[in-house]
């Protein structure tokens, strides 16, 4: 008997993740439980002992619910555009998932720093320009390609997705975020009503649902079921504190379904942050490498975008229409404490010099 193995043999993958980190954990789970139909996942990263571990796990999880998802690694250099279009050339995927970040949201939820004192009294948008340095790497990476594929942001992708689109680079959708408010809400409803269920909500939401329901501030998120607006959706999920990282186990699940339309897997209604790169997030169609909007009736585009620009001042950061990445009053007071140039903000062609900046201020502040 033969017993076949993970090999690098990786060309005309369905799905590129590049990023090994915990929210790519949960998906790669959740693919390897879920998927219907055959799905070749290459998992991109320079951590080789990571990237081992994560596809054999997948390959296992495949087994155990019987299905036909296959996962397999790829070293990822994504030191420049052109090291990552070398993966993306020996992948060829049909989607490309941005997994991995120069900041990780976990490490400045706690207060244990003087850059996590700086980020909490800015708002988490001040960092948008760490999040937003590896997915314009990758964005222009499929743009150099000339392939039609897909390309998904997981990095604060209410912000970091504007950028990407004032840049003129790719950007199919975020993913997360809004998934989770969304999801949510559809559980409390009844099961023959979860499909008709359209929610708007922004990444200051998850600011908001981490705290305890009676300390929330600001508009909660918007939620319809069908046709009808939910009156009272602050009440309504008011029970619902998120936890720490753990957020994840709903986060990086709410992303699989999305990956799998993308990759051609049959049409679904979802809802993702960062569609085509507006800001916050909203219910969608997705279907073979494409993301329509999705609104309530009555609705248009315009009206949700406006609501959910309503919640960038809190974040901390805008994009504004010349493609300047404008921060907040409070975030530009913060930040001209320590320099005047970072409290300025950046244009969005600036995104390397804005992050190595940022850089030199965490390291200065001990983050």
């Amino acid at each position: 008997m033969t017993l076949e193995h993970e090999g690098q043999t990786v060309a005309n993958s369905d799905i590129l993740i590049i990023g090994t980190g915990y929210f790519a954990e949960i998906m790669i789970g959740d693919l390897a439980a879920t998927a219907r139909g055959p799905v070749r996942v290459t998992i991109g990263g320079r951590n080789r002992e990571r990237m081992t571990w994560l596809a054999q796990a997948g390959n296992a999880r495949a087994a155990i619910f019987g299905t036909t998802a296959t996962f397999d690694t790829l070293a990822v250099d994504q030191s420049s555009a052109e090291t990552v279009g070398e993966a993306i050339a020996a992948a060829a995927p049909r989607v490309v998932v941005q997994s991995a970040s120069l900041q990780s949201p976990w490490k400045v939820d706690r207060l244990d720093s003087a850059w996590s004192k700086l980020v909490a009294e800015a708002g988490f948008g001040m960092t948008i320009a760490f999040h937003a340095l590896l997915p314009s790497r990758s964005a222009r990476a499929v743009k150099a390609s000339g392939a039609d594929i897909a390309f998904v942001n997981t990095c604060y992708p209410d912000g970091v997705n504007q950028v990407l689109a004032a840049s003129g680079l790719p950007i199919t959708c975020g993913v997360g975020n809004i998934g989770i408010f969304s999801s949510i809400i559809e559980a409390l409803a009844p099961p023959q009503q979860r499909a008709s269920v359209r929610v708007l909500g922004h990444h200051q939401h998850l600011v908001q649902w981490r705290k305890p329901g009676t300390e929330r501030t600001g508009a909660p998120v918007r939620a319809w079921i069908g046709g009808e607006e939910v009156e009272d959706v602050d009440g309504w999920t008011r029970h619902v504190q998120l936890p720490y990282r753990d957020l994840n186990a709903i986060s990086g699940a709410a992303a699989v379904p999305v990956l799998l339309a993308l990759a051609g897997h049959g049409e679904i209604r979802a809802h993702v942050p960062g569609p085509a790169g507006l800001p916050g997030g909203y219910p969608v169609r997705v279907d073979r490498g494409r993301v329509a909007l999705d609104l309530p009736d009555g609705m248009t585009e315009a009206e949700a975008v406006a609501w959910n620009r309503g919640f960038e001042a809190a974040d901390g950061v805008s994009v504004s229409g010349d493609g300047r990445v404008v921060y907040s009053e409070a975030a530009q007071h913060a930040l001209s404490a320590y320099s005047p140039d970072l409290a300025a903000g950046f244009h969005v062609s600036e995104v390397e010099a804005a992050a190595a900046a940022l850089g030199e201020l965490r390291a200065r502040l001990g983050g």
